[in-house]
């Protein structure tokens, strides 16, 4: 979708502006004028704030889907599971009660998968509901009941400091080159033919030949266009340890530089493994590269959310930036970015806290 900023007037920003109002969010006296000026943009800052994405007050797919989502209500519809899973923010409500009262609903996404289900039919059988794994008003108020005499949402710890217990590579793991198909990503102007989708591709092959594990997956092969929804189903159903998502970085100005990760968070839940990963990739990438490194950040890009393992966005540099261009265009680059991901991912699996340290 085209983002919406301001300036921009018509049917859409009205539609904007009355989920902003219906959320409570001041638009003020001229409320719903399909204007979208600056108290809408407040507004939109507002809501981008509280749910814990990127402030920038423009309204992309991210920021809509969220918007469009936070106005569901509990009890305001029959939750049950289907493909693809029902999402809002009454899903994100049931996930929160039921991690409080100790019934584990996995990752608290807002995402009504299998492993909500499931938390869902235990905690029904514990109430002497029936066991079905729907939601509904009843049986919000039944959780509603059981978690007002709970101190408040927690998450649960993690009991291994952010690392596997088990051998990481002992199982599959996923590598997601972003893009494809008709969707080229970012087209560098400054090396004609180098695409984005084409660099994510060139990094994910190399990956999958050299990283350790028992087995690797490519959400895609070859220059082909595959869904968001079809690259997180293929991960959760291969019964997968982790994903790493090969992307690059761009910029409307060419001063903008540097490595930077990515892990799922989102209204206060955050993925421990998938945050301790990020580290290790974001200090081994930045290494090699030579690059700023400018960190890892929780967000929850489709990606990282609607996969149930622990999973990492990786951004090696900016294709924007003339001297980091130069680095993704030499025939090396490839298997150098794959080589630091392998490296710090051996390091991650072996506890070597000491490299994410200095």
């Amino acid at each position: 979708m085209r983002a919406l900023r301001k300036g921009d007037r018509g049917r859409e920003v009205e539609d904007l502006q009355t989920r902003l109002l219906a959320l409570g969010f001041d638009l003020g006296n001229r409320g719903m004028d399909r204007v979208f000026g600056p108290l809408t943009e407040l507004a939109v800052k507002a809501f981008q704030q509280e749910m814990g994405i990127l402030a920038d007050g423009l309204v992309g797919e991210l920021t809509w889907n969220e918007i469009v989502e936070a106005d569901y209500r509990p009890g305001g519809r029959l939750i049950y599971v289907r493909q693809p899973p029902f999402r809002g923010a009454d899903v994100t409500e049931l996930q929160r009660m039921l991690n409080d009262l100790g019934f584990d609903p996995g990752a608290v996404n807002g995402l009504f998968d299998e492993r909500t289900a499931r938390a869902t039919k235990e905690f029904q059988r514990n109430a002497g509901l029936t066991e079905d794994g729907a939601v509904d008003d009843g049986v919000f108020k039944v959780l509603r009941t059981y978690a007002a005499q709970t101190l408040g949402t927690h998450q649960f710890p993690d009991k291994n400091g952010g690392y596997f217990p088990e051998d990481l590579f002992s199982g599959t793991i996923v590598v997601d080159a972003a893009h494809g198909g008709r969707d080229r990503g970012y087209v560098c102007p400054g090396a004609p033919g180098l695409t984005e989708a084409d660099l994510n591709l060139a990094v994910a092959q190399e990956l999958a030949q050299i990283l350790p594990a028992r087995e690797v997956l490519l959400t895609r092969s070859g220059d082909e266009e595959v869904s968001n929804s079809d690259r997180a189903y293929l991960a959760n159903s291969s019964a997968a340890k982790m994903v790493i998502s090969i992307h690059h970085a761009h910029y409307l100005t060419q001063g903008a530089e540097g490595t930077a990760s990515f892990y799922f968070s989102r209204l206060g839940y955050q993925s421990h493994r998938g945050r301790m990963a990020a580290a290790y990739v974001q200090k081994g990438v930045s290494r090699v590269l030579e690059t700023l490194d400018i960190g890892e950040f929780g967000r929850s890009y489709d990606i990282l959310r609607e996969t149930n393992i622990p999973a990492v966005v990786l951004e090696p540099l900016y294709l924007t930036n003339p001297r980091e261009l130069e680095i993704a265009s030499d025939p090396y680059y490839p298997a150098t970015v794959a080589e630091a991901i392998a490296g710090a991912l051996e390091l991650y699996a072996g506890r070597d806290a000491a490299f994410i340290a200095v």
